[in-house]
This record gives structure tokens, C-alpha cells and sequence, in this order.
């Protein structure tokens, strides 16, 4: 059952991202969709919006027209990005700051917006912050690890500032799924995971839409790996 009723869910142009709004769809809740291109709708229950991720101003005004059409925020789910595998003699600065710009930056600026709307929400309003499990490094993955890595220290200090507004900030790193990110596990050398096949991306919505109950109270601050047991660290 969801608890919070108006949800902003970015990249509902990505595999997961379109998972994440079906989710919380289904369980009756209000969302906003935010894309990177192509079209949007401005009214009704099919909101989407486009933005750019890396821009500020862009990122302010969606997290605002969400706000508006729901009536408040209650939980932004952030699944925009796409994966960026590249050998590392061969990969151009252009390219991979591209990719961090649109993951790392795009999240602290999703999350530094919806902030100040949920900050007068009276309370239990929710974050969770989409990263790869190739956090850790890998091959070819340079860029994504460099993001990834950054949005793992960015849940720890978001919650930190936000904890005491009753903002609870958790983070997925996804691994191991079917979708556009099934690059960097190729590029990674992963094996298939101990439960014997890949995850899906309704898996993850699922676990996503979990750690969006605002009853869950004190478990904020925490990287939950959906990767089918495939990580064994701790972060």
C-alpha cells in the first residue's frame, strides 16, 4: 500500500523510471513524470514533464510544476541517466562528464528542489535515489562509478541535512537487471547472480515503493543493493 499520494519520479523515460510510475500508479497514488526529451503531456493524471537533468533552472521549474498540479510533494523517486561503458584510454572528458553531470548532478539538484517542497510537508516525506551497484568500479565503467560512488555519498550527507525536516533519503543500487544498465554488468564481467537470473525493473519498483513508506521512520541513510545477491558490501 503507498502512503504518500504525490510522487515525482524522473528518467519515466527509461526502462525503470516508466517501472517506478506503474508502481506507484497502481498503489493509487498521484504522479508527476519527469523525461529528459521528447513529449510532454500538461495536464491530467498522465503529467510528464521534460528537463534537463544538469540544469538547474530546468530542474527547479519541473519540481515546481509537479508540486503545483499535485497539490505538494510528498516522495521523489530519481531514475534519470543513462549508463556510460567506455575503456578508459578511449573515453573523452566530454563523455564522461556528460554522464556525471546527468546522474550525480542531476540527482543533487532533484533532491535540493523537491527539498523545499517537502520541508512544510508536516513531516514523513521520502527520497530514493536510483545508482549502480558498479559503485564499487569495474571495467570500462569509470564514469559510472565516478557517479554512482557519488550518489552513495550523497544519501549519507542528504540525510544529514534533511533528517531533521522529516525528509527520510535512502538509495537503490541496481545490478544484475534487465534494463538499459545491463551494459555496465557485461562491461563489469558479472556473473549471473546467486538466486540463478537476472532482476527486472518491476523488482526494483517494488523495493523502490518500499523505502517510500513513510512508516519505515528511522531506516534512512542506507544503499539497498537489488542486484539478486550478487554484492556482498556494506555502505
Amino acid at each position: 500500500m503507498v502512503e504518500q499520494q504525490r510522487v515525482l519520479i524522473t528518467g519515466v523515460d527509461t526502462d525503470l523510471g516508466a517501472a517506478v510510475r506503474d508502481h506507484f500508479r497502481a498503489g493509487g497514488a498521484s504522479t508527476v513524470g519527469v523525461r529528459t526529451a521528447g513529449p510532454v503531456t500538461t495536464s491530467g493524471p498522465d503529467l510528464t514533464l521534460a528537463a534537463n537533468p544538469a540544469d538547474a533552472d530546468d530542474v527547479r521549474a519541473a519540481v515546481a510544476a509537479a508540486a503545483e498540479a499535485m497539490g505538494g510533494l510528498d516522495t521523489l523517486v530519481t531514475a534519470h541517466g543513462l549508463p556510460h561503458a567506455a575503456a578508459l584510454t578511449a573515453q573523452s572528458m566530454d563523455d564522461f562528464w556528460a554522464h556525471v553531470e546527468a546522474t550525480l548532478t542531476g540527482t543533487f539538484l532533484f533532491a535540493q528542489a523537491a527539498a523545499e517542497h517537502m520541508r512544510g510537508a508536516g513531516g514523513g516525506a521520502r527520497m530514493v535515489l536510483t545508482t549502480s551497484r558498479w559503485h564499487v568500479g569495474g571495467p570500462e565503467l569509470a564514469a559510472v562509478a565516478t557517479a554512482a560512488g557519488g550518489i552513495v555519498a550523497l544519501t549519507k550527507s542528504l540525510t544529514r541535512d534533511f533528517g531533521r525536516f522529516g525528509i527520510g533519503v535512502n538509495a537503490v543500487a541496481v545490478g544484475a537487471v534487465e534494463s538499459e544498465w545491463a551494459v555496465c554488468d557485461v562491461a563489469g564481467g558479472s556473473a549471473l547472480p546467486p538466486i540463478g537470473r537476472r532482476g527486472s525493473v518491476t523488482e526494483v519498483a517494488r523495493t523502490i515503493g518500499l523505502l517510500c513508506q513513510r512508516r519505515l521512520g528511522a531506516a534512512v541513510g542506507q544503499v539497498v543493493n537489488v542486484d539478486g545477491g550478487l554484492s556482498r558490501n556494506r555502505v
